[in-house]
């Protein structure tokens, strides 16, 4: 009988848990997870908009991303999708 007992306020306390409004550790852990997600887009917006208006950084990534394109598509049969 005693057994039930326990079994039967265990159960009563997950109901008021479940059913309160009673704030877990995971609730506030998803809140932590929101705000480091906003503060994360803030930072990559802020660094794009750094690189965006300076002209030495945006000749230097276009310069790479050219190499990188001519490199890909080189004169060695590497995959370059022409016709032979």
């Amino acid at each position: 009988m005693k057994s039930i007992t326990h079994l039967h306020f265990g159960l009563q306390k997950l109901a008021v848990r479940l059913f309160g409004g009673v704030s877990t550790r995971a609730d506030k852990q998803r809140g932590v997870s929101a705000l480091e997600y906003i503060v994360l887009a803030a930072a990559i917006i802020f660094i794009v908009g750094i690189l965006s208006t300076n002209t030495t950084v945006q000749t230097t990534v276009k310069d790479a991303f050219d190499n990188l394109f001519k490199d890909a598509a080189g004169t060695d049969g590497g995959g370059g999708g022409g016709t032979t």
